[in-house]
């Protein structure tokens, strides 16, 4: 019985206390985290500008390397002649013997500030060309898409 007296008693001596925490934000500490939200984004955006403009001229690079290597692709598998004739925004694949396109490809929706040089850049049946040069250009700066006289492709 002495077990349980002690025991009462010190339940009795303990006196539990729950502090109660304010639940939610207060208007100030909301209008103090939308300020330096605000503040980040703004600072941040020039950033992401550029940023895209850069990656968006990689893009338009790798697509035009794919599409010169598809025409030296088909032009060994049909074992027939190719061009690729490019101009400023937009270029097709074509076959030299009809004249027919196998591919075209404008750049515009996808890339609107990117542009190409003029050219025709020739695949023989075999995959081979001659040597050639496209630059692909935006505000930031340009890639240069060079095919050599094997046909290999690369961007530089």
């Amino acid at each position: 019985m002495r077990k349980k007296a002690k025991r009462d008693i010190l339940k009795n001596d303990w006196v539990a206390v729950e502090k109660q925490l304010p639940k939610g934000l207060t208007l100030v500490e909301l209008i103090i985290t939308l300020a330096i939200l605000a503040i980040l984004l703004a600072v941040a955006t020039p950033s992401l500008n550029l940023f895209s403009s850069s990656y968006k001229l990689r893009g338009a690079a790798r697509e035009v390397a794919t599409d010169l290597q598809f025409a030296r692709l088909l032009a060994v598998k049909e074992n027939k002649d190719f061009r690729v004739d490019i101009s400023s925004q937009s270029y097709q694949v074509v076959r030299v013997n009809d004249g027919s396109v196998a591919k075209s490809r404008n750049l515009n929706p996808d890339y609107p500030d990117v542009t190409l040089t003029n050219i025709s850049i020739p695949f023989d049946s075999r995959g081979n060309s001659s040597a050639n040069t496209v630059t692909v250009a935006n505000p930031r700066g340009t890639k240069n898409v060079t095919v050599v006289s094997t046909g290999r492709v690369k961007i530089e």
